[in-house]
């Protein structure tokens, strides 16, 4: 259960100008509920950390900026863990504000800290943070410099760290793709493109997440001779025009190729090769040039979709190749990079394709669930905020790819987290869990777990 140091929600949504995927909206709060809260005048001046006015945890303060001003305020931070606070700033009318905010967040000694979220518009600006105990400064202006005599007011507000999962799903793997799809992505209400790979099968598709996120379109899944009714609804949803299918026909049919074209009037574009490392190298053509290439094993998933959202945020193609033979095609395309990365071990990658690799290097774990939590290490990606799928099938993590692209993607066993995984996300302090799939897919034990971390 979340427990309020300070600030209430709705007040955190600072009257629903905020997008969801930052705060929760609510509705409009009047001023005279910020006047019935704890609230302070601003202490002039307050130009400098040396000079800048206290402000209590969970109250608001109000100020003016006069010409070029910059505020500055202190809070702290007190107990004993880590807490995640938020500190907006509007001007507290229903109307929008001409005012432009901006803020800073920095440490006691000066240092400008990262938010794990912010947001700014018309309305006001906001910012959030985990922090530990001790003294922290808000440095605040108005970049419109209107300096009108306007007052504006910031409020501050902190909870314990608690963790939350969201699972995505669907009925199938064709329900579950289309649920990430629509779901998953916050912004998403439409979408000119589409990445359409079979649900039957993952050859094809391994490749397929960073070519989706240069199109900025979603993965959608297929049966192999029939386009499922929950795939067109999305398509249709999403004001969809052009379909890139992943594969030949022994994987997405011909009969699938002219229903999307005939029926539903979309400009269809199939990339496919003579085999899974053929169709690679053709998706890796149609990616903007980069100078590193990633190198996953062709006959299983696991590996080349726990790089996939990786992948996709830097650009990188996935190829892919045989234990213990670089497949003609991956090494001809590999003569367009100058570094790579194999993932997996040397009981799917061995010493000698990766000495045949352009200055390899190699990411792995003991197993699938561990490579995956290799990956994240490897490029550090940190943040709030972890997605976790099934490592036993390949179509969740494939649909999940291109949800959040550049955050990690940790596979899991059916049953039970992994306990390095467990260690390594609450070390990190992660809070925000998206689950791909169902509870087939990934038992509720899975969910409970990771609500449960910092209880």
């Amino acid at each position: 259960m979340k427990q309020w140091l300070g600030l209430a929600a709705t007040a955190l949504a600072a009257a629903g100008l905020f997008q969801a995927s930052t705060v929760e909206a609510a509705e409009p709060i009047e001023v005279e509920k910020v006047e019935a809260q704890n609230t302070y005048e601003e202490e002039e001046p307050n130009d400098g950390r040396e000079d800048a006015t206290q402000v209590p945890l969970g109250s608001y303060i109000s100020g003016e900026f006069s010409d070029e001003d910059v505020d500055y305020y202190r809070v702290e931070v007190n107990g004993d863990t880590t807490v995640r606070f938020t500190f907006h700033l509007f001007e507290y009318i229903e109307e929008k504000t001409d005012m432009k905010f901006q803020g800073r967040l920095l440490s006691e000694q000066g240092e400008v800290l990262s938010p794990y979220s912010m947001n700014g518009n018309e309305y006001g600006y906001i910012e959030s943070h985990l922090l530990d105990p001790g003294v922290y400064y808000m440095k605040v202006w108005d970049e419109a410099n209107l300096a009108d005599g306007s007052t504006y007011y910031l409020g501050t507000g902190a909870e314990l760290l608690d963790a939350s999962a969201e699972r995505i799903w669907g009925v199938d793997r064709y329900w579950t793709a289309a649920n990430i799809a629509r779901m998953g992505d916050a912004d998403r209400h439409s979408s000119e493109n589409v990445v359409l790979a079979t649900g039957e099968d993952f050859p094809d598709a391994l490749a397929g997440a960073p070519l989706a996120e240069h199109l900025d379109a979603p993965i959608l899944l297929t049966r192999e001779d029939k386009l499922p009714e929950i795939t067109e609804q999305v398509m249709n949803t999403f004001d969809t025009e052009k379909v890139t299918i992943l594969g030949g026909t022994g994987a997405v049919s011909a009969d699938v190729e002219t229903y999307l074209e005939n029926d539903l009037g979309m400009e269809v574009d199939r990339i496919s090769g003579k085999n899974r490392y053929e169709t690679a190298a053709v998706i890796a053509e149609r990616l903007p040039e980069r100078d590193q290439a990633v190198v996953a094993y062709g006959r299983n998933f696991p590996d080349a979709l726990s790089i996939a959202p990786i992948a996709a945020g830097k650009g990188m193609p996935i190829l892919l190749t045989e234990q213990d033979e670089l497949p003609e095609a991956t090494e001809q395309s590999l003569k367009n990079y100058g570094e790579s990365i194999a993932v997996g071990g040397t009981g799917v990658i061995s010493s000698d394709v990766l000495a045949e690799m352009p200055e390899a290097e190699r990411i792995s774990g003991k197993n699938r669930y561990l490579t995956s939590l290799a990956v994240v290490e490897h490029f550090n990606v940190g943040g709030v905020k972890a997605s976790f799928a099934t490592g036993s099938h390949f179509a969740d993590a494939l649909a999940g790819s291109v949800n959040d692209v550049d955050q990690p993607l940790l596979l899991t066993p059916k049953d039970e987290l992994n306990e390095e995984i467990k260690a390594y996300v609450k070390d990190q302090e992660m809070f925000r869990f998206n689950i791909f799939g169902g509870t087939a897919a990934v038992e509720e034990s899975v969910e409970q777990e990771l609500e449960a971390l910092y209880e």
